[in-house]
């Protein structure tokens, strides 16, 4: 469920940084289309890495880095020590985590993020931010989706 979220609030995101959480699904698709037409540079109708990376306001890195696969280093403290830490480009880096919510958005697995797909991550953050599920996010759900963004945000950095 917390990755679902996660991977709700990297399809808001962009809606959300620059006008109010739409109200409706329908209000969501216009705004995803929007942000989309305007992320989509070279006019393929897919975002690449990059674009994505530039749309959420990642470091370009943050998407197209290659990682590793260990999510841990271990290493010899100055103590004589085995010590344990986090690898900062391993697969639960800030970077492993972007990588991670990309691959889940791509569904089809083509390396590139449809208007389709897009949507789809869209409408699934909607329907779980929706919790009476009467199509409209009220006050209290829109309050609790734009906290769950802001979460989210800090995580990456943002």
């Amino acid at each position: 469920m917390r990755v679902l979220l996660a991977l709700a609030a990297l399809a808001l995101s962009a809606a959300a940084s620059a006008q109010e959480l739409p109200m409706t699904r329908e209000g969501l698709d216009s705004a995803i289309g929007q942000y989309f037409a305007g992320a989509d540079r070279n006019g393929d109708g897919r975002l690449d890495r990059e674009e994505t990376a530039a749309i959420l306001g990642f470091a370009r890195s943050m998407l197209t880095a290659r990682r590793d696969a260990e999510p841990f280093i271990l290493d010899t403290g100055p103590d004589g020590r085995p010590r344990l830490s986090l690898n900062e480009n391993g697969p639960l880096s800030q970077g492993g985590m972007a990588d991670m919510l990309y691959r889940r958005t791509d569904a089809d697995g083509d390396g590139a993020l449809s208007l389709a797909e897009v949507r789809a991550a869209g409408r699934e953050a909607f329907d779980l931010a929706d919790r009476d599920h009467d199509g409209i996010l009220d006050d209290q759900e829109r309050e609790a989706a734009k906290k769950k963004i802001g979460l989210l945000s800090k995580v990456f950095g943002g």
